[in-house]
């Protein structure tokens, strides 16, 4: 799903939470099943990413949206300062469609941000 889908669909959406990560080190540590998702993804261990910086492209967003990919029980839009996603989910914040708990215009310019949410279990929402 794309951030333009969720303004349509966002009623769709609860338990939402912004989580801020610092470093990719961070992030590693807060899943002990990171390490191992990325090594299939991947086809090496995390900890051999130095290594083999040459062949691997993705970005740390990329990383992130990929290895998040993968739990498949929750929604995740991965973003950073200005970019696309965040973009759109400041419209979103500006035009009073959602409150994220925070003013998600004031993010710090290296981390990464992850938008995590369930899909809501209640039915009727689903009518509208």
């Amino acid at each position: 799903m794309t951030v333009t889908d969720f303004s349509e669909n966002y009623h769709l959406y609860e338990n939402m939470a912004v989580w801020e990560i610092k470093s990719m080190d961070d992030f590693f540590k807060t899943h002990e099943n990171l390490y191992e998702i990325f090594e299939k993804e991947y086809g090496f261990a995390y900890n051999k990413l130095n290594e083999n910086k040459t062949k691997f492209t993705d970005t740390d967003v990329m990383l992130v949206s990929k290895l998040l990919d993968h739990f498949g029980d929750k929604e995740f839009f991965v973003f950073s300062f200005n970019d696309k996603h965040h973009t759109d989910l400041k419209r979103l914040q500006k035009n009073k469609i959602i409150d994220f708990g925070m003013d998600i215009h004031l993010i710090h310019p290296e981390y990464i941000y992850v938008l995590e949410m369930d899909k809501t279990k209640d039915m009727m929402k689903y009518d509208n």
